[in-house]
């Protein structure tokens, strides 16, 4: 692969890889660690891709590793990251048209796994055997984690509209 293909691979999937990095770790430094190290992947490792949509799903797939093997190092499960000791772990995405604001808020108090199959569903528009391959989990699977994660949705936002 030569630079230029790496960097316009890199400009057409940075946002949604560190989207999914942000949503899955919920900290800003190790998102950007996450994305950093998925991409330090693709430019190291000797990968053939079918097209595009293939590059895009091996990409989300190493960025979903990441999260996973930075959450399984004995420092994560035994103290966890400096921003989960401040008070606020927060992060927040800008919306252009501010209406999806309460609706994200409410996906990121969703557990990770929730989290990325509802990302990858709604925000990526893949379907759940893609999402299913992407993730090495079964279609079921992922069909379970969405009505699940649904249900926490319908249950936070109706929490929040009945306090308005």
């Amino acid at each position: 692969m030569d630079s230029r293909e790496y960097e316009r691979i890199v400009k057409e999937n940075i946002d949604t890889i560190y989207r999914i990095a942000l949503s899955y770790t919920k900290s800003t430094q190790d998102a950007d660690d996450v994305v950093q190290q998925t991409f330090m992947k693709l430019l190291t490792k000797q990968v053939s891709f079918k097209d595009e949509e293939h590059i895009k799903k091996w990409l989300i797939r190493v960025c979903v590793n990441e999260c996973n093997s930075l959450f399984s190092t004995f420092w994560r499960r035994n103290v966890g990251s400096t921003d989960e000791m401040s008070e606020e772990a927060s992060y927040e995405v800008e919306f252009a048209d501010g209406k999806h604001e309460e609706l994200f808020k409410a996906i990121k108090e969703l557990p990770a796994k929730s989290r990325i199959v509802i990302y990858l569903f709604y925000y990526e528009d893949y379907s759940s055997k893609e999402i299913a391959e992407i993730l090495h989990i079964k279609e079921p699977t992922v069909r379970t984690r969405l009505v699940a994660a649904r249900k926490m949705l319908r249950a936070k936002l109706k929490e929040a509209w009945e306090d308005e």
